[in-house]
């Protein structure tokens, strides 16, 4: 199932959608009960959300022409982001711009395992470039292009087909932890606390790969952050893809948005409120990190009851049946503790620090490839325990352009994604691991005495 996408929603919508794109009503009037806004479900510590959308009528919706550019079609998406499970302000941000890159980062395309979004993207009402079209300067056009062709060819030669080798590693690695903490949870609690905290970061990282990733395995693998983590599936998914589609820019990406906890800009910069204990942050910032696996159990308990999604509640269940019923407390609770600080450290880490672009309410800010130049770093992780450790999210540059690509293969492709800005002229930027925490820490630390 496709990840909140800009230009489709995912499986469950595809038949309401496809009637309302063709202007069927009765359609519509079944998509749109999908179409009220999903909570925004915080960062590692955000409790902000991004604006709501206003109700309103189908008769209202469709008199919002939605009309986006891929692969140089132009395509009516007007009836359809009624469907959209994240809401049709998603699909809307869109409307005269073209989302051909973020539409393949994001989608199942064909290469990248399953084809589902390209064939429901066929069945959309072609027409013309609408009048409020937003071109791109000459210099984007050229990235783009040239970004493109380098995309085509990691397609030709395999990059985005899954190794059942390195599969299998990665799952028993993983797994392996959760069962040394339950055979030492008696006799060693801490040891056995330090290894289900591991293996619940590692599970953390694992079911991010699994929710990007296209093709039967990660289908069947969907419910693995829920049985692992308490995490539901669809309610990551929703705010995932929002950062991913609209990287570091505000009102869009919640992780750049961490009022009241954290503050990446001052607030006479962004305009929302203060909070008498900013001027601290720097001093209790990181420590605080060990709430991100209890904010993200509560939000995904949350979602799953507004939707009524009992298969991931039944997931869900059997997770606290064994963390609660199996574990003894302590071990129960400092797991979820640990492992949310060894998770929320990092995932953020190689964007807090990079530039947070202004809001554009209408729609991107800037244009998909060189958003991601300009919000994300690259952290260089020299040693095998570092690299373990960041599970993938070292490689966030790499990730970010390909989030469909399988993790391991990252790396290896590192040296390309260089060669290829290199003769682009865009930005690669990367930094040792330790620099990129010393540099978050310097800008909790300059935003408290803003």
């Amino acid at each position: 199932r496709p990840p909140v996408p800009p230009a489709m929603a995912c499986a469950r919508a595809a038949k309401p959608a496809a009637a309302a794109s063709a202007g069927a009503r009765g359609g519509v009037r079944r998509a749109t009960r999908r179409s009220a806004p999903r909570s925004n479900a915080s960062s590692p510590v955000s409790v902000l959300a991004a604006p709501a959308e206003e109700p309103e009528s189908v008769q209202e919706a469709l008199q919002k022409p939605v009309h986006i550019k891929i692969d140089d079609q132009w395509y009516d998406a007007t009836g359809y982001a009624l469907a959209h499970p994240g809401g049709a302000r998603f699909i809307r941000f869109f409307h005269g711009r073209d989302a051909t890159d973020v539409f393949y980062a994001l989608h199942s395309y064909g290469p990248n395992g399953a084809t589902t979004a390209a064939d429901r993207l066929a069945k959309l009402r072609k027409v013309e470039a609408p009048k409020e079209e937003r071109k791109m300067s000459e210099q984007d056009a050229a990235t783009v292009s040239s970004f493109r062709e380098f995309r085509q060819h990691l397609e030709a030669d395999g990059w985005f087909k899954r190794e059942p080798l390195h599969e299998v590693r990665l799952l028993c690695q993983t797994l392996g932890l959760y069962a040394l903490g339950t055979v030492l949870a008696a006799t060693q609690p801490l040891l056995a606390t330090i290894s289900i905290a591991i293996g619940m970061q590692q599970a953390g990282w694992l079911a991010h790969d699994f929710v990007h990733g296209r093709g039967r395995w990660c289908e069947a693998m969907r419910y693995f952050g829920c049985l692992t983590n308490g995490f539901s599936t669809d309610w990551w998914t929703q705010k995932h893809s929002m950062h991913h589609s609209f990287t570091n820019e505000e009102h869009k990406d919640e992780d750049v948005m961490q009022e009241p906890f954290f503050f990446l800009q001052p607030p006479s910069k962004t305009g929302r409120p203060d909070s008498p204990v900013r001027k601290w942050q720097h001093i209790y910032g990181y420590p605080l990190f060990a709430i991100t696996f209890w904010l993200w159990r509560f939000d995904s308990l949350r979602s799953i009851k507004r939707r009524g999604d009992w298969k991931e509640a039944v997931a869900c269940a059997l997770q606290y049946a064994w963390l609660f019923a199996v574990l003894p407390l302590p071990v129960a609770l400092g797991s979820i503790t640990l492992g949310g600080f060894l998770c929320g450290a990092l995932v953020s880490a190689t964007h807090q620090s990079e530039e947070i672009m202004d809001n554009d309410p209408t729609g991107p800010t800037a244009e998909y490839v060189d958003a991601q130049f300009r919000s994300t770093r690259d952290a260089e992780c020299n040693d095998p325990i570092s690299k373990f450790f960041w599970g993938g999210m070292d490689v966030q540059l790499e990730h970010h352009l390909f989030p469909s690509m399988p993790r391991y293969k990252y790396h290896r492709l590192r040296p390309l994604l260089q060669s290829w800005a290199k003769a682009a002229g865009a930005g690669y930027r990367i930094s040792p691991w330790t620099t990129i925490i010393a540099d978050n820490w310097k800008t909790l630390r300059n935003v408290a005495k803003a």
